[in-house]
């Protein structure tokens, strides 16, 4: 899975980095991008998720 990295994209040969993921999650992923065709850029729609991946501490990824 790649994972954008603007804090050091203007490093050379930064800017992207790669991160493995469980290879139960493959199929799954898959069918997501099937599914939406690129048209999305969140793969899970969860508010919460999507603030996370914006770098917002203020909103929590789970609750109790």
């Amino acid at each position: 899975m790649s994972i954008p990295e603007p804090k050091v994209e203007h490093h050379e040969g930064r800017g992207i980095r790669s991160c493995p993921i469980f290879p139960e999650l493959r199929p799954i992923l898959d069918e997501a991008l099937e599914i939406l065709g690129g048209k999305s850029e969140y793969v899970v729609s969860a508010p919460q998720y999507q603030a996370a991946a914006q770098g917002s501490r203020h909103t929590p990824l789970c609750r109790s």
